[in-house]
């Protein structure tokens, strides 16, 4: 599904890192730590398209990243980063607005399967209710992860999934993306929380 190599990034002279190397195929999880600063975020910002690499290149689902086609790549990922803010009041409408967009349009929004996603996460349904700025930053994030296994994307990428949860939330959220993937996903996430890495298919630490 996803195949990075030999890749480098680097800011001016200064380089972040380089000679990276990760096959992500379906059916898998793969979890990326090291200590802040190494590149962890400019790494998932490049398989987005948004960072360029200095070398090597990266291929998602056959499709090699490049300016030409990063739309036709971004269409096949999920994107929930640890820090979600958009600029709406209610929660129901921040969790429906995905399915609103161009791109998601063929899949219908269910409240029967949010719920039950937000079952398998340790979310209640009373949150879907709330506003926006009554729920935590854990609690939006599980609720894009809902989200996200609902338009089914090949690819999802999570930064710090289980920041801002306590260890059997987390064992929900490890859980719930092994249900995923059963299903023929993938998913890359970055995460500090060494349980939570070790029990994915692949951790790699960037140093």
């Amino acid at each position: 599904m996803l195949q990075i190599e030999n890749a480098s990034i680097a800011y001016g002279n200064d380089i972040l890192f380089s000679g990276f190397n990760l096959q992500l195929e379906r059916g898998e999880i793969a979890s990326i730590s090291g200590p802040s600063g190494c590149g962890k975020s400019s790494l998932l910002n490049a398989i987005l398209g948004f960072t360029p690499l200095k070398e090597g290149r990266i291929v998602l689902d056959g499709i090699p990243l490049d300016k030409g086609n990063v739309d036709v790549v971004r269409k096949q990922t999920a994107w929930i980063p640890q820090e979600l803010a958009l600029p709406l009041e209610w929660v129901k409408d921040m969790v429906q607005l995905p399915f609103g967009l161009k791109a998601n349009r063929g899949t219908p929004f269910s409240e029967t399967r949010l719920f039950a996603c937000f079952e398998d996460l340790g979310l209640e349904q009373e949150l879907y209710y709330k506003r926006v700025n009554e729920i935590s930053g854990g609690q939006r994030q599980r609720m894009m992860i809902a989200v996200a296994s609902m338009i089914g994307k090949p690819l999802t990428i999570v930064d710090e999934p289980t920041s801002a949860l306590d260890s059997g939330s987390a064992e929900k959220v490890l859980s719930f993306f092994r249900r995923q993937t059963e299903n023929g996903s993938a998913i890359l996430t970055v995460s500090h929380d060494k349980r939570f890495a070790n029990g994915c298919d692949r951790h790699i630490i960037m140093k």
